[in-house]
């Protein structure tokens, strides 16, 4: 099973490289060498230990598929990959948001947050251990019966819509701010304002944060 997350790769740094230059013309200070490699450092050596034990993460769901599984959803069915990606986008906002409220999960994804800029480079900036606890709470999507290839599909683009919401160079969205997790919501979640602490959780989807009380608008930088 491809991972398109690191197939993307290329795009993420083309799209840093765009940034730096626009905001190198408009004189906007968003970058900083040392904090950008410390960005990029983590991102790889998350790479690197999915690379060496990804394995464990594809076999846990694929166990829990294979023997587990209630319904069977087709893998060439529209619907199956809409209801699994709606599915992995619920999962993912409990998974954000449990990592704000418990030490535990907080102690692996407080690396996202430890940067002092907010650009694209710091949406590379990620915990080795993340990918494994956000695991846990994908498989009750396998015993859901969702195939592993289309939840691994649904699951690579959840990871690489969530990119381009780390800038500060995109402002209000209209129409779009009231379904889709935006740069101006994400921007939201990164805030140290007390109003915006542990708000704005989800991965595409921001009515998951309306429905469950943890949404708050963008009011002040």
């Amino acid at each position: 099973m491809n991972d398109y997350t690191a197939l993307a790769g290329p795009a993420y740094f083309l799209l840093i490289a765009v940034e730096v230059w626009r905001a190198r013309k408009r004189r906007l200070p968003l970058y900083r060498l040392n904090d950008a490699v410390n960005d990029i450092s983590t991102g790889l050596l998350m790479q690197l230990g999915v690379l060496a034990f990804g394995g464990l993460i594809i076999a846990s769901y694929v166990g829990v598929y294979q023997f587990f599984r209630l319904w069977d959803w087709a893998s060439d069915s529209g619907w199956t990959f809409f209801a699994c990606f709606v599915a992995v986008d619920i999962a993912y906002y409990f998974f954000h948001r449990l990592s704000h409220e418990i030490n535990f999960l907080w102690a692996a994804h407080i690396v996202h947050h430890q940067s002092e800029d907010y650009n694209l480079a710091v949406a590379l900036r990620q915990s080795a251990l993340q990918p494994f606890f956000a695991a846990i709470f994908y498989l009750p999507l396998a015993v859901i019966g969702f195939p592993p290839e289309v939840f691994f599909i649904c699951g690579s683009i959840n990871t690489i819509y969530q990119f381009w919401l780390h800038t500060r160079m995109i402002g209000d969205l209209g129409p779009l701010e009231a379904v889709f997790v935006t740069p101006s919501h994400h921007r939201v979640h990164h805030g140290r304002n007390p109003i915006y602490l542990d708000r704005n959780h989800g991965g595409t989807f921001i009515v998951w944060d309306r429905l469950f009380g943890t949404f708050e608008k963008e009011a002040e930088e």
